[in-house]
Order: structure tokens, then sequence, then C-alpha cells
């Protein structure tokens, strides 16, 4: 489930904590202490969408000065959009983050788009850890809760491997303690 607005105290149904102000960042929740994930996943999507954009620029410009034709023009914009990747990517990693909390595992990411998605531990069918060959090489992994709606499912990937292995045997854990949702 994502929510756009803060998690109410137990007990009520949308007056705001007590000693939190009403216009309170509901992606910033009182008590709440988000894990930021690995600055290698900055590393890592600036050299996938590198190698992306330095493979689209030279793709134009040998064109552009074989034929002395007008392939300039895409090149400039491929190389204007690998700028703003590198102006955007490190922000986007720095607002993700993930919070266990005792009922919940909360998520949130995004810089223009923010999100934050909670997951109660009872409704988690599997959790499970994965690595790609970047991933590997720079030492980091994800881990991909499942629940039985498609649309609550979380994926927190740039952490790095032994911090993600402990979250999977946290969430499994706390996931079986609950069992609401089997």
């Amino acid at each position: 489930m994502t929510i756009s607005a803060p998690i109410p105290a137990q007990g009520s149904a949308s007056a705001p904590a007590a000693g939190s102000p009403a216009g309170a960042d509901p992606f910033a929740p009182d008590g709440v202490v988000f894990q930021p994930v690995s600055s290698r996943l900055i590393t890592a999507r600036l050299l996938g969408g590198g190698i992306v954009s330095a493979a689209l620029v030279i793709g134009f410009v040998i064109p552009g000065v074989l034929i002395n034709s007008g392939f300039f023009i895409p090149a400039g914009v491929f190389a204007a959009l690998f700028v703003w990747q590198l102006w955007l990517i490190p922000r986007q990693v720095r607002a993700m983050g993930y919070a266990l909390t005792d009922n919940h595992l909360l998520w949130r990411h995004g810089v223009m788009f923010r999100s934050i998605t909670v997951t109660p531990y009872g409704r988690m069918q599997f959790v499970d850890t994965s690595q790609g060959p970047l991933a590997r090489w720079l030492g980091i992994a994800e881990v991909r809760l499942h629940t039985a709606s498609a649309s609550t499912d979380a994926t927190i990937n740039g952490l790095p491997v032994v911090e993600a292995e402990n979250l999977r045997q946290i969430l499994s854990r706390r996931g079986e303690e609950r069992m609401a949702g089997l």
C-alpha cells in the first residue's frame, strides 16, 4: 500500500500524533529512522545509463563527422540527457531508504514524485535477495518482498550484501511470526 499522509497514531483514524505539527512531512514520520541504501547504487545506475548514453552519442557523432551532416544535434541531446542523469541519479539514491517498525516495513523513494510504501509483515509471502553482475562487482544486492497483491511488493535495491541478507532474514522471521497473509 502506498500512502501520502502521515501514519496515524494507534487508535486514531486521522489525527496527527501528539506533539507533531499538522503540516508534518508524511515522508518522514515522527519516530521512524530510515536506513539509507548504499551510495554504490549511484555508480551502478550511472554506469547503466552512461553506457547507453555514450553509445547513442558516439552513434550520432561518428556519422556526423563522416557525413558532415546534422547528426550533432541528436548527439547533443543525448549528451544533455546524460548530464541531467549525473545530477538526478545521486539525488534519487539519497532519497531512498527503508525502516523496520514493529508491524510494518516502510520503503520510501523518489525525488520529484515521492512515494512511501508501508507493507505489513503479516502480508508477506516470501522475501528473496538477488544480484546481477554489476551489483556483484560493486558489492550490492536487492531485497524483494512479495505479497499476494502485486501493487504492494517492495524492492529495496542498493544494499550492501551483508545488510541485504540480514534484512531478508529479519523480514522472513517477522513474516513467519505474523502469518496473516497465508
